[in-house]
């Protein structure tokens, strides 16, 4: 089901994610591919003027300064004198197509009010727009034409960009987009992979675990459940033996009316629907209540319980006072399943920046560190108390729990000479 799910997420995300990738990047390529046209009509318009404004003020052209003006900014020049090719400017020999690229560029300039085979009418500069020419074999070429009247005639001079963006360099570039965003796509569904396979994890183990919980709790239920159905099965057969049966069939009740106590307890902090009322709690004052309640309520199973409680007050904290004492009674009680008959239980408390410690210390089999990973989890039940009916493995997650909400935290260390210490830190 999560394999699934999260195929389905990779696919939404990385196709969302691509898209909206691939949207940026055509953006960008039409934002730099129009700003690079821009820049180079810009720069081709004042190398055209820098060539112009020579040609118009001095009537012997230095040949070697207009090849490298051209060799140096990708030009042809073509320059006529009163109509008449001249030699000694040409470059356009190097240039495929020239001839056409005169031609077209002399047509457009006519259709501009400038006919640059014919004298001028007047005694003014003269320049075309610049124009964008295609050949007929696809490439393109920006040019401008500028008719200078001098003293013998007319100078007509066109100068065309080689370096303008034709088909091949367009491809080129869109080649290189077009490349960046498949990588950008490919790593987009890579990450998308990785994340939602992280974001699903956590799902997968709590769906492990809420299976496994539903697991545990049916098997819990079934044991009184049968106990009970075996009982009231007697007592129909032999109504004369139900004060035998009655008993047990009770105990199963209470057991149950337990367990599924727990369970809702657990089942509302799943649903954030766990609350506390808060209010200033003395932990001393609570822990000599809880004390001498085991004290009244075990006094015959021989346990010595010891409380050690320091000179200076335990600082108050803010909680739940029944909840915190639910959980000092889970804990001992815990201790108590764990601990021979005669052994001692002792609680400490003392200050702690920050926080108030408390220590359930008990001196049974102790806990060994694999089981220290799992003693919180629900249902988890040790060796020493798998036989014991009135544990279900489930009060030490309801402690954990318990004292989450109230910000705190709980660990387990080694009681010297054996045994196990619970360590709970409440914040003040």
């Amino acid at each position: 089901m999560f394999s699934k799910l999260k195929r389905r997420l990779v696919l939404l995300y990385g196709i969302t994610s691509s898209i909206i990738l691939s949207v940026i990047i055509i953006g960008v390529y039409i934002i730099n591919n129009r700003q690079s046209q821009e820049q180079n009509m810009v720069l081709f318009q004042k190398n055209v003027e820098q060539i112009v404004e020579k040609f118009r003020l001095e009537d012997v052209i230095n040949n070697t300064w207009l090849v490298r003006v051209q060799e140096d900014n990708r030009l042809f020049v073509y320059v006529e004198d009163n109509g008449i090719k001249l030699t000694k400017y040409n470059q356009m020999s190097n240039l495929p197509g020239s001839q056409e690229l005169i031609e077209k560029i002399k047509k457009l300039s006519i259709e501009d009010g400038i006919n640059l085979d014919r004298k001028p009418l007047y005694s003014t500069l003269r320049k075309t727009p610049v124009y964008n020419v295609s050949l007929s074999n696809g490439k393109a070429y920006y040019s401008m034409a500028a008719l200078i009247p001098k003293n013998a005639g007319w100078l007509n001079i066109m100068v065309i960009s080689c370096d303008n963006q034709g088909p091949g360099i367009l491809f080129k570039q869109m080649f290189l987009y077009v490349f960046i965003d498949f990588i950008g796509v490919a790593a987009l569904f890579l990450i998308s992979s990785l994340y939602i396979g992280k974001v699903i994890k956590p799902l997968e183990e709590g769906q492990k675990r809420q299976v496994a919980f539903v697991a545990a709790a049916s098997h819990e239920l079934r044991t009184p459940l049968t106990v009970i159905k075996a009982g009231i099965s007697s007592i129909r057969e032999d109504i004369s033996k139900s004060d035998n049966f009655l008993p047990h069939i009770e105990e199963e009740c209470n057991r149950m009316t337990r367990l599924i106590s727990d369970m809702l307890l657990l089942a509302s902090s799943d649903a954030k629907t766990w609350s506390l009322l808060k209010e200033p709690v003395e932990i001393d004052t609570l822990l000599i209540e809880t004390y001498d309640m085991f004290c009244t309520c075990y006094n015959n199973k021989n346990y010595q319980l010891t409380l050690d409680l320091p000179e200076e007050e335990l600082h108050v904290i803010h909680g739940d006072k029944e909840r915190i004492k639910q959980i000092f009674t889970i804990l001992i009680d815990n201790a108590m399943s764990h601990t021979t008959p005669g052994e001692n239980i002792a609680l400490h408390a003392y200050n702690q920046k920050n926080y108030v410690v408390v220590e359930v210390e008990d001196h049974g089999h102790g806990i060994c560190d694999e089981d220290k990973k799992q003693v919180f989890e629900r249902f988890y039940r040790g060796d020493g108390s798998r036989n014991d009916k009135k544990h279900f493995g489930l009060g030490l997650s309801i402690a954990k729990e318990l004292i989450e909400l109230h910000e705190g935290s709980i660990f387990i260390k080694d009681t010297p000479g054996g045994g196990a210490t619970f360590v709970l830190r409440l914040p003040w």
